[in-house]
This record gives C-alpha cells, structure tokens and sequence, in this order.
C-alpha cells in the first residue's frame, strides 16, 4: 500500500478544504532532527524555481535524483515532502493564478511527485 507522506496529505487537505482562502503552503521541516533534509532556504528556492519552470516531469526525476545522490538511504515521503515545500512558494507567488487554480497546480504536483517518488 502507498504511504502518504504526512506533510504532503496536510497539504492536500489544506489545499482543498475552503476555496476562498490563499495557498498555505507547508513549511520546511526543522534541520536539526534525524531524517530531514538539510537544506538552506536559498537551496530550497531554486528547487522550487526548477520544478515550476515548466518541465515538471524531468524537473522532478532530476530534483529527486539528486536528493538521492547527496543524501543516501533517504526515504521516499521525506523527497516527497520537501519537493512539495519547494514548488509551493513558486506557484504561490504566482500572480497569474487565481486561489484556486494555486491550488489546482499544488494539489497535482504533489500527486505527481508521489507517483513519480514512489
């Protein structure tokens, strides 16, 4: 059975729950625990930047590559996560899109993302 990544079904929920609201996008996991990925906020920003430039389906095999590559044995819910809190901000920015259509372009990357990581 597929595991849900715990930030990425917050997200979803969130994201679906009152159409009127803004995009609350999720927020990067403190890097002092075991299991996050350590990642400066500046790192994450041009991932963002890379999985919203249009090419989603290449951008995110080569993010979730080189997660892999820098942190070995890293579990797949963890990649989930942060490439979901990566791409949020960009799409939030986003001033072309409407609330909903934010919310749309979130809910089906992370769908993606999970097909893709898993």
């Amino acid at each position: 059975m597929l595991r849900l990544a715990p930030l990425v079904a917050a997200a979803l929920l969130a994201t679906s729950a009152v159409p009127a609201l803004a995009l609350d996008c999720p927020k990067p996991q403190p890097t002092a625990k075991p299991g996050i990925l350590k990642e400066t906020p500046a790192q994450m920003a041009a991932v963002g930047k890379q999985l919203a430039s249009g090419d989603t389906f290449n951008a995110i095999a080569s993010a979730a590559a080189d997660l892999r590559i820098r942190y070995p044995g890293v579990e797949s819910a963890e990649v989930v996560n942060y490439l979901v809190t990566a791409y949020c901000p960009a799409v939030a920015a986003n001033n072309k899109l409407s609330e909903a259509q934010k919310k749309s372009a979130v809910d089906g990357f992370a769908a993606q993302v999970m097909r893709q990581v898993y």
